[in-house]
């Protein structure tokens, strides 16, 4: 039976109203449940581990990153060798005043050999031209001391190859000491399971090393006060190495502090056992000496 519109008011009605349709009872539906087609508006999928590496991403992680102990660096590659010449200054800069494994996380992408043997050849020029000062200022003080023309003389033409010998054996020590300290640190890192290479790693360690050396040499010059700097600026520079053998080999501190301290460490000891041999070698021969 259909619904009357005259029906009198107060009466239930004898059938539904066209006027008001009443909703049609649905099922409830299962939130879990994947329809037959097209995918389920009311899922809602589960978070992602932000620890996770996503597929496709490379061995670095995000593209255009690169994964480091502490984080993500972005990452940088090898400049044209102009270009890398003019970023060194902002770089030294970047890592002696922000130290820590971040800063060089994000510039040892750049590492390139062409770099890193120009600035062996920087460190190498330059401490010839303080070396070279230096001698210069010792034999002015030497001439105005003697007041001797013929001592000045023969001053001079000795400082002249004392400073030519000590040119070419500045650039050759730095070169040697250089490859001589890595080369240990780097047999050092992978023995605690490093995974950096070994042009990384030059490459962070001449980020802090060339600008320190540098300004040693500078601060040399003023007696006493250099010496006290100098010897600042090494402690220094031992932090520094620390943050950048865990930059490039992914290591923690405690195993990148080993690393830089140990050949300190075996220095330290030779050096006391070749000063424990020197004496106990001059108390043989004041005790094996004839006495009259």
């Amino acid at each position: 039976m259909s619904w009357d519109p005259n029906q009198p008011q107060g009466q239930p009605p004898s059938g539904p109203n066209p006027y008001n349709p009443q909703p049609q009872a649905t099922p409830p539906q299962n939130p879990y449940q994947q329809p037959v087609s097209g995918p389920n508006p009311q899922y809602t999928p589960p978070p992602q581990n932000p620890y996770e590496q996503p597929s496709g991403m490379g061995p670095f992680g995000a593209p255009g990153y690169q994964q480091s102990t502490y984080g993500y660096a972005p990452a940088s590659a090898p400049l044209p060798l102009g270009q890398a010449i003019q970023g060194l200054p902002n770089q030294y800069l970047k890592v002696t005043t922000k130290p820590g494994v971040q800063s060089f996380a994000e510039e040892q992408g750049k590492a390139d050999w062409g770099i890193i043997w120009i600035q062996l050849l920087i460190v190498g020029l330059f401490g010839t031209i303080i070396g070279l000062l230096r001698t210069a200022m010792g034999m002015a003080i030497a001439t105005l001391g003697s007041g001797s023309s013929s001592f000045a003389s023969t001053y001079a033409i000795l400082g002249g190859f004392i400073g030519g010998a000590a040119s070419v054996w500045s650039i050759i020590s730095v070169i040697v000491g250089f490859f001589i300290i890595v080369g240990i640190q780097y047999l050092l890192a992978k023995a605690f399971k490093g995974e950096g290479n070994f042009k990384t790693q030059a490459y962070d360690y001449l980020l802090f090393y060339v600008p320190i050396a540098i300004v040693s040499d500078v601060v040399g010059l003023i007696p006493i006060l250099g010496g006290i700097v100098g010897f600042a600026l090494g402690i220094y520079s031992i932090v520094l190495n620390v943050f950048s053998i865990q930059a490039s080999h992914r290591l923690s501190g405690g195993k990148a502090t080993w690393v830089v301290l140990i050949p300190y460490i075996a220095l330290i000891l030779l050096v006391l056992l070749c000063a424990v041999v020197f004496v106990a070698l001059i108390f043989h021969a004041a005790s094996s000496a004839p006495s009259y």
